[in-house]
Formats: C-alpha cells, structure tokens, sequence
C-alpha cells in the first residue's frame, strides 16, 4: 500500500511541476493548481477522508466523489478551451482580414 502512495504522489507531483513550470498561469489559475495538488496529495495519503466527505454530500464512497469531481473538472476544462479556441479563432480571423485590406490597398 505504502508502494502505490508513493507511486501516486510520485506522478501526481511530476505533473504538477510540468503543468505549472510549462504555461504562463494567472494568479488564481496557479492558486487552483496549488489547491487542487493539495487536496490530491491528502487524499492519496488520507483516503477514508474521501470516504467521509462523499457521505456528508450524499454520496455513496469516496471513490465515487473522486470521480465526480474529476469528471465535473474536465468538462470545465474542456469548455475553457473551446471558448479560449474560439476567442483566438475571432481574433486571428480580424487580423488577417486587416492585413488583406492593407495588400489590397497597396495593389491599387
């Protein structure tokens, strides 16, 4: 057991110093990395903690709430991407539209 816990804080820790060394973060958004490394950290070393959270909310075990969490985590995600993606596209479209203007002008 002690091997998996080492194991799981081992990789959990590696992703986190790639994520947080290999972007430009804002504040919060390095805030809630921290956070949630933290709350990941405890319950790999803590799991009945889990146990305990998940019947305070309702919910039937821990693993359970682990996976509620990470699947409501991932489609936030998913939806700050594609909104981020569409942002850049919008941008990038003005830009080159902006830019045909210009040749388009120095052509006549």
């Amino acid at each position: 057991m002690i091997f998996i816990k080492f194991l799981l804080i081992l990789i959990v820790t590696i992703g986190f110093i790639i994520f947080s060394f290999s972007s430009k973060l804002k504040i919060f958004q390095k805030l809630f990395i921290i956070i949630g490394y933290t709350v990941v950290f405890f319950f790999i070393l803590y799991p009945s903690y889990s146990d305990e959270i998940a019947h305070i909310v309702s919910i039937k075990s821990g693993t359970d709430l682990i996976v509620y969490i990470v699947l409501s985590l991932t489609v936030l995600m998913n939806v700050i991407l594609y909104v981020g993606q569409n942002n850049n596209s919008k941008v990038l479209t003005k830009i080159i539209r902006e830019m045909a203007k210009k040749d388009a002008k120095k052509c006549q």
